[in-house]
């Protein structure tokens, strides 16, 4: 499928890439549009500044992957264990997308970007959210669990639990009456 081990400036579209390995591939400046990435192993390979468009990446195993200023749009992304991947310089944005299963925990994601997407059952646990927008955003099922999410943005989110014993939420932002599931972790009674 790839000519070259490393790749910069180039697109890919509508590529059949299930069950490939792109072990030590480097991608640079590089837009993968309509591709399909199902069970391929991206064990050890590298995409800086790269955007994934439409794209179907599940069961992907990204162990020591390096994903620096990549960006996930209208993607599905399934059962990605995102914490395997190389903690150094790892940012990511996911945009409009569907991500079931995924993991992010011990991950530094400060300022990340999770606008509009669907997440269920993902798990932030020891993850650095500061600044995190999760707007219009449906957590349905997540969990997260000591994770700093000082000034995320939660306005128009919806599904999330968020237990503010073991999270910190200093300044985020949330709107109402999503806002009330905050409670839930209290043992109160509300009428």
């Amino acid at each position: 499928m790839f000519t070259d081990i490393i790749n910069e400036d180039k697109v890919f579209k509508a590529l059949e890439l299930s069950n490939l390995s792109l072990e030590t591939y480097s991608f640079t400046n590089c837009t993968f549009e309509n591709c399909n990435f199902i069970n391929s192993l991206w064990r050890n390979a590298k995409f800086y500044s790269c955007n994934f468009i439409c794209c179907n990446i599940s069961f992907v195993k990204i162990d020591g992957c390096f994903l620096q200023d990549v960006t996930f749009d209208e993607c599905k992304l399934v059962c990605i264990e995102f914490h395997k991947c190389n903690k150094t310089f790892f940012c990511i944005n996911i945009k409009q997308s569907i991500l079931l299963n995924c993991n992010f925990s011990d991950l530094g994601m400060q300022r990340t970007s999770f606008c509009k997407s669907h997440l269920k059952e993902c798990y932030f646990t020891n993850t650095q959210l500061n600044e995190a927008n999760f707007m219009n955003t449906d957590l349905q099922g997540s969990i997260f669990h000591n994770c700093k999410l000082d000034k995320a943005d939660f306005r128009g989110a919806k599904n999330y639990v968020i237990n503010l014993q073991s999270n910190t939420v200093n300044k985020a932002k949330f709107s109402y009456p999503e806002v009330m599931s905050l409670l839930k972790s209290f043992d109160i009674i509300i009428e």
